[in-house]
C-alpha cells in the first residue's frame, strides 16, 4: 500500500517513522537509478522494497488504530444515548399515567 500522491495516507496522519521509511525508500530508488553495477542496483531495489514494506505496514497499523478508536468511541456513545432515551421515555410514560 503506497500513500496517495499527496504523500500522506488517507484518513491517517503520517508518523515520523512512516515518513522516514518513505524517505529511505525514495533514496534507495534514486540510488538504484544512479547505480552503474547491476548487483548494486539490485541491492538498492531490494532495500527500497523493504523500506516501502515497513512504510506500508506502518500505514496499515495507523489505519487499524484509527478504526479501532472510532469503534470504541461509538460503543461509548451508544450506551449514553440509550440511557438518555430511557430517561426521556420514562418521564413521558410517567406523565401519561397522571
Amino acid at each position: 500500500m503506497t500513500p496517495p500522491p499527496g504523500g500522506e495516507p488517507k484518513g491517517a496522519e503520517m508518523s515520523a517513522s512512516c515518513q522516514f521509511y518513505l524517505d529511505q525508500a525514495a533514496l534507495c530508488a534514486q540510488s538504484a537509478e544512479r547505480a552503474t553495477l547491476a548487483n548494486q542496483r539490485e541491492t538498492y531495489v531490494r532495500a527500497g522494497a523493504a523500506w516501502q514494506a515497513l512504510a506500508d505496514r506502518e500505514i496499515d497499523i495507523a489505519a487499524a488504530r484509527e478504526k479501532r478508536d472510532a469503534e470504541k468511541v461509538a460503543r461509548q456513545i451508544e450506551p449514553d444515548q440509550a440511557r438518555d432515551r430511557i430517561v426521556q421515555f420514562g418521564a413521558a410514560a410517567g406523565a401519561e399515567t397522571r
